[in-house]
C-alpha cells in the first residue's frame, strides 16, 4: 500500500523504533515533527516513511481506547510547549530520541517527564516520573534521566520522587475573554459606544467564535469575517475590525505571549471617501420647509435641527427645563462627550417652532413620544416626508439623511458671513491646537448673532422663488457692514 504524508483516525497508535547512528538530516526531521506537531498535536500525526529521514518507519494499526499512544522523536522545549492535552480518559507517551528511556507523558490534564527502564528489583521496564513538566525545565530533566541511568547500571535505585501536578490552565474562549472585555473595559468605563460594541460583539463575533480558543483565531480568520462583511456592508465591517482591534488590543496587555492579529491595512473603507458631503439647495429647503409644515411632531423636530444646526440626538432629546427664560439653549454634557456648544441663544424662528408643539405632563420632552420617551419611528416618518417632497417636487429627490442638515447649516452659516471658528462653537466642534486651549471665553453673542443670521438666510431662501439667494462679495463685506449696509442681499 502507499504509505500517506498524514493519516487520520480516532486513535493512533505509534510503535516506537531504535534510532541508528545520527542522521545528516535529522535536523529538518526534528523541523517537521515540530511544524505537524503545531498543526495537528503530536497524538494525531503519522510520519510517513521516507519523510525528511529515510531511516524513519512507523506505521499507526488501530488501537483499543485503554492503551497508550507512543512516538520517538528528538523532544525539545518548543515541540513540548506544542503537545496538545490529550481527550478525557486518555494519555499518550513522546519517547525522546537522544536519551534511551525518556520522555514526556501527556494526559487530559497535564505533562510529565518520564523514564522507562528496568529498575532494580523490577524484572520488567517500568515507567517513574521525573517531574512535571514546568516544574524543571527540560535540560534539567534530561539531566536528571541520564544519572538515572548511571545509577540504574551500578545497581543503584534512583531516589523517589514525589511529583506535585502541574496542571495545564485551560485555554480561553472567546466568549470568556469578550465577556471580561465588556465588563472589566466598556461597562467599567461607561463608553459611549457601549451599546454598539455589545451589538457587534454578540451578533457579528460570538456568533462565530463563540468556543473557539481566542489564541487560535488568526489573521485569516478576521480577513474571512471582514470579506463576507463587505460584500453586503462594508462601513459595518470597518466598525467590526474597529472593535475586535479593540479587544485584542486589550488582551495583548494582559498576556504576554499573545501577539494581535489585527495589522495595518486590513481596513475595507477609508474614512475620506466614506465622508459624506450632500446637502440641501435653496431649491431643496423650500419643498422641505413646506413639506414640514405639513407634519406635526416629525416636521418641528427636523426644522429645529436646521435652525440650530446641532445633532440628532441633542435636538431629538431637548427637555422643556433646557430652555430659560431668556430663550437660551443650556444643552447638557453627555457622559465623556468632548464638547458641544453647552449654550444657544434661539432666535425668534426656533422658538416659534417649539411653541407650537403641545406641553404633555407625562413626558418632559419637547418633542415627545408617546410615553415620556421622545418621537420614535423616525425611519419612517422620514420616508413618509421624503415621498412629500418627491410629491411636491413632481420628479425625484437625491436621497439625504437628517445628518445632512446640520452640514447644511453650516454651508449656510458661512454663506452668511459667519466667521469660520463661529461657526465651529456653533456646531459645538472642538477648536484645535493652542486657540482651543487658551481662548475660554464663551462667545455667547457672536453664536446668537450667528444663528440670527441662520435663520434670516432660511426665511429669505423659503419665501424666494429664485434658485438661489444673490450674495456680496467676500471683498466688498466688510465695507458695506461699516456703511451698516446687509451683506446679504
Amino acid at each position: 500500500t502507499k504509505d500517506p504524508l498524514i493519516k487520520s483516525g480516532p486513535k493512533l497508535n505509534f510503535r516506537q523504533f531504535h534510532p541508528s547512528p545520527p542522521h545528516p538530516l535529522k535536523h529538518l526531521e526534528n523541523l517537521a515533527f515540530d511544524l505537524f506537531s503545531c498543526l495537528f498535536g503530536p497524538s494525531k500525526i503519522t510520519l510517513a516513511r521516507g519523510l525528511c529521514c529515510p531511516r524513519i518507519t512507523v506505521v499507526a494499526p488501530k488501537v483499543a481506547a485503554n492503551e497508550t499512544e507512543t512516538v520517538r522523536v528528538y523532544l525539545t522545549v518548543k515541540a513540548i510547549d506544542a503537545m496538545k492535552l490529550a481527550d478525557p480518559g486518555c494519555r499518550y507517551d513522546v519517547a525522546d530520541a537522544i536519551v534511551p528511556g525518556f520522555g514526556v507523558r501527556v494526559n487530559a490534564k497535564c505533562k510529565s517527564y518520564i523514564l522507562t527502564a528496568r529498575f532494580p528489583g523490577s524484572k520488567h521496564p517500568t515507567r517513574r516520573t521525573i517531574a512535571a513538566v514546568g516544574e524543571i525545565d527540560f535540560a534539567a530533566a534530561r539531566d536528571k534521566a541520564r544519572a538515572w541511568l548511571v545509577k540504574i547500571r551500578k545497581g543503584d535505585k534512583p531516589p523517589s520522587v514525589k511529583v506535585a501536578r502541574v496542571v495545564v490552565p485551560k485555554a480561553e474562549t472567546f466568549e470568556k475573554v469578550a465577556t471580561r472585555f465588556l465588563e472589566l473595559h466598556v461597562h467599567r468605563n461607561s463608553l459611549r459606544t457601549a451599546r454598539e460594541v455589545e451589538r457587534i460583539i454578540h451578533k457579528d463575533l460570538m456568533r462565530l467564535w463563540r468556543t473557539r480558543e481566542f489564541k487560535s483565531i488568526r489573521r485569516g480568520d478576521v480577513a474571512r469575517l471582514l470579506d463576507a462583511k463587505e460584500l453586503t456592508a462594508p462601513v459595518q465591517a470597518d466598525y467590526i475590525l474597529s472593535v475586535l482591534s479593540k479587544l485584542c488590543n486589550w488582551y495583548m496587555v494582559r498576556d504576554e505571549d499573545y501577539v494581535s492579529p489585527i495589522v495595518r491595512g486590513m481596513r475595507r473603507t477609508r474614512p475620506s471617501q466614506r465622508a459624506r458631503q450632500r446637502i440641501l439647495d435653496d431649491n431643496e429647503l423650500r419643498l422641505f420647509w413646506t413639506a414640514t409644515g405639513e407634519v406635526t411632531t416629525y416636521g418641528a423636530f427636523v426644522r429645529t435641527a436646521l435652525l440650530t444646526a446641532q445633532r440628532r440626538t441633542k435636538v431629538l432629546e431637548m427637555r422643556w427645563t433646557d430652555i430659560n427664560d431668556e430663550g437660551v439653549w443650556i444643552i447638557p454634557s453627555a457622559h465623556r462627550e468632548k464638547c458641544n456648544a453647552k449654550t444657544l441663544g434661539l432666535t425668534r424662528l426656533v422658538l416659534d417652532v417649539i411653541d407650537g408643539q403641545p406641553r404633555r405632563e407625562d413626558s418632559e420632552f419637547i418633542f415627545a413620544g408617546l410615553g415620556s420617551t421622545p418621537i420614535d419611528g423616525l425611519s419612517k416618518m422620514k420616508r413618509a416626508l421624503d415621498e412629500r417632497m418627491e410629491e411636491l417636487n413632481g420628479a425625484p429627490i437625491p436621497p439625504w439623511v437628517v445628518h445632512d442638515l446640520r452640514r447644511t447649516a453650516r454651508s449656510l452659516l458661512a454663506r452668511a458671513g459667519v466667521r469660520p471658528d463661529i461657526c465651529e462653537r456653533v456646531l459645538g466642534h472642538a477648536i484645535p491646537g493652542v486657540w482651543g486651549v487658551y481662548d475660554r471665553y464663551s462667545y455667547e453673542d457672536e453664536k446668537t448673532e450667528a444663528l440670527s443670521k441662520l435663520s434670516d438666510l432660511i426665511e429669505k431662501i423659503v419665501s424666494s422663488e429664485a434658485k438661489v439667494v444673490d450674495l456680496v462679495p467676500l471683498r466688498f463685506r466688510k465695507a458695506l457692514e461699516a456703511e451698516g449696509v446687509s451683506a446679504v442681499g
